[in-house]
């Protein structure tokens, strides 16, 4: 009987405290990647306390200026579509508000992802390669036309190809947008070159 007990209590204690480590120790990682990135971008970094004994760890998040810019990185408290599925989204301002566009990779995904675009029609560019691996909708086909040339196209899909994730101007605002945390190497540098195409397109939407 006492053995039962102490094995009840034992589990009672350890599973917690286990589950307490795996957070902690998930969640460390991801502020490292957060501090690796403001130390990229010269921004400030917002480390949201703990709460509940550790329990409940928000996200960090970036936000400041960089190449002239207002930018951010983050995680919204709702998911796509408003359900429970983990973004962080990349924000870079523009200073065009009346020329909107959202692409997403072609497929299933990409359609749930588009039903926020107003119902527009899909943009068909004439580059087969690019049709076929992007869906894009827009409310200034011509304009979007000259805004991505052959190579832009190129960098367009190497971003949304197999990423779950979104590219879009609206109201002013450039934004890339995909599935999951930053919490290793390999997809912090990935956010820090799309930052810097998001600051590079910036510059040529504000002219064309």
């Amino acid at each position: 009987m006492l053995l039962e007990i102490a094995f009840v209590v034992a589990l009672a204690v350890g599973v917690p405290a286990l589950f307490w480590i795996m957070v902690r120790h998930s969640s460390e990682k991801i502020v490292h990647q957060y501090r690796e990135m403001g130390q990229h971008f010269k921004v400030e970094l917002t480390e949201p306390e703990a709460q509940l004994g550790g329990f409940v760890r928000s996200e960090p998040f970036i936000h400041g200026v960089y190449r002239c810019r207002e930018m951010s990185i983050s995680v919204p408290g709702k998911g796509l579509q408003n359900t429970r599925q983990i973004e962080t989204i990349l924000k870079v301002e523009a200073l065009e508000k009346s020329f909107n566009w959202q692409m997403t990779a072609t497929g299933l995904l990409g359609g749930l992802r588009q039903r926020d675009s107003g119902n527009k029609v899909r943009w068909v560019s004439g580059d087969r390669a690019f049709d076929a691996a992007v869906d894009v909708r827009t409310n200034d086909d011509d304009r979007l036309l000259r805004m991505f040339d052959a190579n832009r196209r190129a960098t367009v899909i190497a971003i949304l190809k197999g990423s779950k994730g979104t590219l879009a101007l609206r109201d002013g605002v450039l934004s890339f947008a995909e599935f999951g945390l930053i919490a290793d190497d390999r997809k912090r540098e990935r956010f820090e070159q799309i930052a810097e195409v998001l600051c590079d397109l910036a510059e040529i939407v504000e002219v064309n």
